[in-house]
């Protein structure tokens, strides 16, 4: 029963995915838990979280435990003067004497605790700080995805719309060749006159299988970017979710660019690693204690608990004072420096890339936006020039090749519309990624 309704769950959230409608929003949630970039880039943020506990844990007490043994085969054997046990010996005789014993055994307890080091509150610094540079990160990588979504979005919608118009023209070339063919028959035009309309409608369908390959494409490649899963259906909206061209008329606030706040902790992380490798020069210092037992015997009989264990007890202070490292650590250092300094200078270039980026970008939204009325324009011009020529035609002063060539006309401004609506489309969205960040 419990698996039952476990499958009755996952149907009916498939079905509830199937039957959805997405748009750019719903697409870049179901995205932030489904796409392997950004699973990915959510566990960076993790790590680095966990690399702020491993460098915190650094300067914790540490505890540790030992257990030896030792079987000397052969017992270390030292000399002394033979005098030494016989008065009367030679001044240089030697004796040699086994001190120890062949079995020896110890266990201890060592406890050492960081008490100050000037490297260690510099690499907890830069821990939070890289911490905050993955999260940063993972922020631009949501933004990157979302941008990417959108223009993939706007890529298959551009396509359905043209796939629409390419069928419209197809059934209204139909009702043409049967115009056509009546006129034919009437004897108000030539029979090859058909011909030029055959040719066109063959064109037609080449150029809609063409766009829809293209949109399969175009929707594979979306699936992919979210996590979609490819072998299901994705229901989109159906046109451009624009917003109008009064958006973007104040400036951009460049130090709210994550581009510039990643440049900013670029400078953080890279200051405080130049103090961390230059405070290598100062002392450091560390406490210890120890605890330890031995046992030495002529056998092997660790476990007799009648035979003693003897104890060892120390604690301490160790203080390290670098003094001379052959100019080693200055070399580091000054690494560090200049690692700093071009940090600085990146940071500079990002600013006026930004700034260069959007004005850029609002010339192109700027154009895109005229682009797209002229077109509209255009089109209502080529419209009127086309049924002008399919009323000439029926009154037997026109031909099927003018009436072709005015119909392709009138179908090319058609498709240029959707790519000019979709350039505008696309313009929006890049400005949109710079002036309004999202939020996680």
């Amino acid at each position: 029963m419990k698996y039952l309704i476990i499958f009755l769950s996952f149907l009916i959230s498939a079905g509830n995915y199937c039957c959805q409608e997405f748009n750019s929003a719903s697409l870049f949630e179901y995205a932030k838990k489904n796409s392997p970039q950004l699973l990915n880039s959510a566990v960076d943020v993790f790590i680095s979280d966990e690399k702020i506990k491993e460098v915190r844990a650094s300067g914790l007490p540490k505890i540790n435990g030992e257990v030896s043994f030792q079987n000397f085969i052969n017992v270390p054997t030292t000399v002394i003067p033979a005098s030494s046990f016989n008065p009367g010996a030679q001044k240089d005789e030697l004796l040699g004497v086994a001190f120890g014993t062949p079995f020896n055994a110890n266990y201890n307890l060592k406890i050492s605790q960081l008490i100050f080091s000037f490297r260690y509150v510099y690499g907890l610094k830069a821990a939070r700080n890289f911490s905050e540079l993955s999260r940063l990160a993972n922020l631009q990588k949501n933004e990157t995805v979302y941008e990417n979504i959108r223009i993939s979005l706007g890529q298959v919608i551009m396509l359905e719309k043209m796939q629409e118009i390419m069928k419209q023209n197809l059934s209204e070339i139909k009702i043409l060749k049967k115009k056509t063919n009546k006129l034919i028959q009437a004897g108000v035009i030539d029979k090859n006159s058909i011909n030029d309309i055959l040719i066109l409608e063959l064109d037609i369908n080449s150029g809609l299988e063409e766009i829809q390959s293209n949109k399969k494409l175009a929707v594979l490649s979306l699936k992919s970017i979210i996590g979609f899963p490819v072998d299901s259906t994705l229901n989109l909206i159906n046109d451009f979710e624009v917003s109008g061209e009064d958006s973007f008329n104040n400036a951009m606030n460049t130090k709210n660019n994550n581009a510039f706040k990643i440049g900013e902790q670029n400078v953080i992380l890279n200051d405080l690693n130049f103090k961390t490798t230059k405070s290598e020069g100062y002392p450091s210092v560390f406490g210890f204690f120890n605890q330890q037992h031995m046992a030495m015997r002529n056998n092997f009989d660790f476990f007799d608990s009648k035979k003693d264990w003897y104890p060892s007890t120390v604690w301490g202070i160790n203080v390290t004072i670098p003094i001379y490292n052959s100019g080693e650590g200055k070399s580091k250092t000054n690494q560090k420096r200049l690692a700093l300094v071009q940090s600085e200078n990146e940071l500079k270039l990002i600013e006026s890339q930004i700034f260069n980026l959007y004005e850029m970008l609002k010339s192109n939204y700027n154009s895109a936006y005229l682009n797209y009325k002229n077109q509209k324009s255009k089109l209502v011009l080529i419209e009127g020039v086309y049924k002008n020529e399919e009323r000439k035609l029926s009154l037997g002063a026109s031909n099927s090749l003018s009436l072709s060539q005015r119909k392709m006309q009138f179908l090319q401004a058609q498709q240029q519309l959707i790519l000019k609506e979709f350039e505008l489309y696309k313009a929006e969205i890049q400005i949109k990624t710079h002036t309004n960040p999202i939020k996680l």
